[in-house]
């Protein structure tokens, strides 16, 4: 199977709905890693993205909280840092099973081949993403540059060898909590033209949309991992 993991990107806590922190685990019960970036005026912590931290702990991934101007750089740094990270649990696992050790407990000269081996596989392994990208009101000024931002992260990760397919839900949604804004697709023109639809306004079912997210993870989930497992 895939690597499959969700960014969620928003400036604030959710007010509708189940937590996400809880969703978040139930995430992570299936194989679904959870990232969060927080946008924030400026570096200092801001108290409604504490939530944003939270989850991502619950959800096994990386939290980064940042400015909108570096937004387009933190996004592919969390993708890349969670993508490594994932690859390394499964390492870790493998070797616990196989020499009861991990990779930190390995000599260095054999070390170097399994992170070598490890940086390979970040190239070459399929991944699934699922942007949950927060459309509420407060995100008015700022999904101009979250689009661009999701759109610079698509061609990044195109440039590696490995399968990319990227889905796009954006919450709340007209009649819902969230919309299916794009289904998974490989192809970068469509996903732009999907992203023209958006609107913005409503509340932030951060959980709902979270819970959305995941049920179309698993209800298209295809296994094409295994030749990667150590």
């Amino acid at each position: 199977m895939p690597i499959k993991q969700i960014i969620l990107i928003t400036d604030g806590e959710s007010n509708v709905g189940a937590s996400p922190i809880v969703v978040a685990k139930r995430a992570k019960e299936n194989d679904i890693v959870v990232n969060t970036i927080g946008i924030v005026k400026n570096k200092d912590r801001e108290e409604p993205l504490r939530e944003v931290e939270e989850i991502a702990l619950n959800g096994g991934g990386i939290c980064e909280i940042t400015s909108l101007e570096s937004l387009d750089e933190v996004l592919s740094m969390v993708t890349v840092q969670s993508i490594h990270k994932t690859i390394e649990e499964v390492v870790n696992k493998e070797l616990r099973e196989i020499i009861d050790k991990d990779i930190k407990e390995i000599p260095p000269k054999e070390r170097k081949k399994i992170v070598e081996m490890m940086d390979k596989l970040g190239d070459e392994v399929s991944i699934k993403c699922l942007i949950l990208l927060d459309t509420s009101g407060s995100m008015k000024y700022k999904i101009n540059v979250a689009k661009r931002s999701v759109l610079e992260l698509f061609r990044f990760l195109k440039e590696r060898s490995g399968q990319i397919a990227i889905g796009i839900i954006t919450y709340p949604g007209e009649e819902d909590f969230y919309n299916i804004l794009c289904d998974f697709t490989d192809d970068v023109n469509y996903l732009e033209e999907k992203m023209k639809k958006i609107s913005i306004g409503g509340t932030t079912p951060t959980g709902p949309a979270l819970e959305g997210g995941i049920d179309m993870i698993l209800g298209k989930e295809k296994n094409v991992f295994s030749e990667y497992m150590v």
